[in-house]
């Protein structure tokens, strides 16, 4: 439903709904009750998004006699609005406090309906008499070019903000902008050496075995070779290099041979290696003339309880880091994303490699975590600066949009999806200059009193400069006053 309300001095406040179109905006002109109105224009309403909106804009005030003017936070509309010479403000409060708005020019109006032959031969007349004067115009009447440098003063103002996934639109009072909540589930792995540590197997038992030969020919007994106790818990051992033995039987090769696993269980007594897996058993044996020695323990890694929670904290973050980038990613055109706000939701799955109490060296965890963040909209931020600028410019000034610079400052606190923060805008402001009015006072005068009423009522940083073309033309300004073009500068 459209809010209509009185204001003050007169103007009537109507509130445009989203899905207004240009026609529905006509329908709320025509129920107005006040020769003032302001249509406030919410961001994302279909009406008034295009020059051919404002131009029809433009023909119902003047066929109602209404005076017409917009508060928007869209740049487009501004740009759109101040085209066709429609006053604009950021928020309501600036429509209402100005005595004065900006008037559309006039939409030339036809009189009553006419036939087609009428139109047709009207068109044909008007073309040629149309032309004639065209050309009369453009060889007798003459023109001018005004230059004027426009006062101009710096302005700054500091506002905190604060966005708020739980508002629909900004209050400016409050300082509250509207915000969204993204999220994106991240996976993720880590490692970390472990604190824990305990007794495990370290050096392997060693020593020398002989290979007797069982055969009348040469057997060669390849590096590697396995043998084995055979009494009690079968205990392995390997050789650590090849060794030919003689071709007659009972000869007799030596080898150093190594236990397969480390530690003290590798230290078996002499003569109890005496097993050969396989085919080399039917050409040699082996025994161990001595005792095998040197298997020992050692101090090694262990999983912890505080190592877990170590780990986890680690990964976390790691994956904090990467939820930020792909949150970015999810960002629409115009948004930025505060990473102060970007934060761990709940735990999808945690999974350790290792469980408490074992051993290790190395800890890995894979996760997968669900993260948060807050969108922040700039042109909802930069709409709190523009309102704050309008507020200090002084009667006779405009806030200028092309050097305008918005600064985002600290985040000052972060809570419940809610982000505070501070912005800063700087920007100047420029006289403003009622161009029908000026070309109305001045048509037909002399140059110096032209000259002098510039001077005297308009806000300018120099004196004005005029050119008449052509030269030769008397010391006048041009009868009509759409021979005259008016360009503004601010100055540097």
């Amino acid at each position: 439903m459209t809010i209509l309300r009185q204001a003050q001095d007169t103007a009537q406040v109507i509130h445009l709904e989203v899905d207004d179109d240009i026609t529905a905006v006509r329908a709320r002109l025509e129920k107005a009750e006040a020769p003032r109105v302001l249509l406030v224009v919410p961001p994302r309403c279909q009406a008034l998004d295009s020059l051919l909106d404002f131009k029809l804009l433009q023909r119902y005030a003047e066929s109602l006699a209404l005076e017409v003017a917009l508060v928007t936070n869209s740049s487009k509309r501004r740009v759109l609005a101040r085209q066709l010479d429609f006053s604009v403000f950021v928020a309501e409060r600036w429509g209402q406090k100005r005595s004065k708005w900006r008037r559309p020019k006039a939409t030339p109006r036809w009189g009553k309906r006419l036939s087609w032959g009428e139109r047709i031969f009207g068109a044909f007349v008007f073309l040629v008499a149309l032309s004639s004067l065209l050309a009369v115009v453009l060889l007798l009447v003459p023109s001018a070019e005004i230059t004027l440098v426009l006062a101009n003063e710096a302005v700054e103002a500091t506002v905190q903000v604060q966005a708020d996934p739980e508002l629909d639109m900004i209050d400016y009072e409050a300082g509250q902008i509207p915000a969204r909540v993204v999220q994106v589930q991240i996976e993720g792995k880590a490692q970390l050496p472990v604190s824990g540590t305990k007794d495990a197997p370290d050096e392997p038992a060693r020593g020398r075995v002989f290979f007797i030969n069982n055969i009348n020919q040469p057997v060669t007994v390849p590096e590697g070779t396995v043998i084995a106790t055979s009494a009690g818990s079968t205990i392995r051992f390997v050789t650590v290099e090849e060794v030919t033995v003689q071709g007659t039987v009972g000869a007799v090769g030596e080898v150093e041979a190594v236990a397969v696993d480390p530690g003290p269980s590798g230290n078996v007594g002499a003569n109890l290696i005496n097993m050969i897996p396989g085919s080399l058993s039917l050409q040699v044996r082996v025994t161990n003339p001595d005792p095998m020695k040197g298997g020992s323990v050692k101090q090694v890694g262990m999983v912890t309880t505080a190592d877990q929670e170590r780990l986890k904290g680690v990964l976390v973050q790691q994956l904090q880091q990467a939820a930020y980038s792909q949150l970015s990613g999810l960002l629409e055109e115009g948004e930025f994303l505060v990473s102060e706000s970007v934060e761990m939701s709940h735990i999808v799955t945690e999974e350790y490699d290792i469980p408490i109490g074992e051993q290790a060296d190395v800890l890995t965890l894979e996760m997968e975590v669900m993260f948060r963040g807050t969108a922040v909209e700039e042109e909802n931020a930069n709409s709190l600066i523009w309102a704050a600028l309008e507020a200090v410019v002084s009667e006779g000034f405009a806030l200028g949009s092309q050097d305008l610079q918005y600064q985002r400052g600290e985040i000052t606190d972060v809570e419940d999806g809610r982000v505070s923060f501070v912005m800063k805008g700087t920007g100047s402001v420029m006289a403003e200059v009622d161009e029908g009015a000026v070309k109305e006072a001045i048509r037909s005068k002399p140059l110096d009193l032209a000259e002098e009423y510039l001077s005297e009522n308009l806000r300018l940083e120099e004196a004005p400069v005029i050119e008449v073309t052509p030269t030769w033309w008397l010391e006048r300004m041009p009868w009509f006053g759409f021979r005259i073009s008016i360009s503004t500068q601010q100055e540097e």
